[in-house]
């Protein structure tokens, strides 16, 4: 899918959120641990910074009671669930974490990526003209400065 160019760097991150969702939803007993530990060190190490650039630079640019808003309720309870996942497996340690409790991580973090690329993003797309969806990628330019590859 084409993707504006104002969205590119947030969907590059969503393909890598997407191998580690596939890695959880394979997890089994004996390789537990370390598909926790890739989620804990993704997310805390780079996903919590996106999560925070969407919440701060995407979500306010729809308002209303219109589908933009509703996406946007729900982003904001992904995230926050997948804040609570990550507290809760970061406290496992890697040694506690069921394979089943990853799997529904894994379901829920891909879930929330497809949400986004499948209905939010082209909403944005199609919601924003071509001075607004400038303006955004230079906000996202600003923003991101930091964020770097995960």
């Amino acid at each position: 899918m084409k993707r504006s160019s104002a969205l590119a760097p947030l969907s590059r991150d969503h393909h890598h959120a997407l191998v580690v969702a596939q890695r959880l939803s394979r997890a089994t007993e004996e390789d537990a641990a370390p598909a926790t530990e890739a989620f804990v060190a993704f997310l805390s190490g780079h996903e919590l910074a996106h999560f925070a650039l969407e919440e701060s630079v995407l979500l306010p640019l729809v308002a209303g009671d219109g589908p933009g808003e509703q996406m946007a309720a729900r982003i904001r309870a992904d995230h926050a669930a997948l804040r609570e996942d990550l507290e809760r497996l970061r406290n496992t340690g890697g040694t506690g974490a069921k394979s089943t409790d990853l799997h529904t991580v894994g379901e829920r973090l891909r879930s929330h990526v497809q949400l986004e690329e499948r209905e939010f993003f082209p909403y944005l797309e199609q919601m924003l003209d071509e001075s607004a969806l400038a303006d955004l990628a230079e906000k996202l330019s600003v923003a991101t400065g930091g964020l770097g590859e995960p």
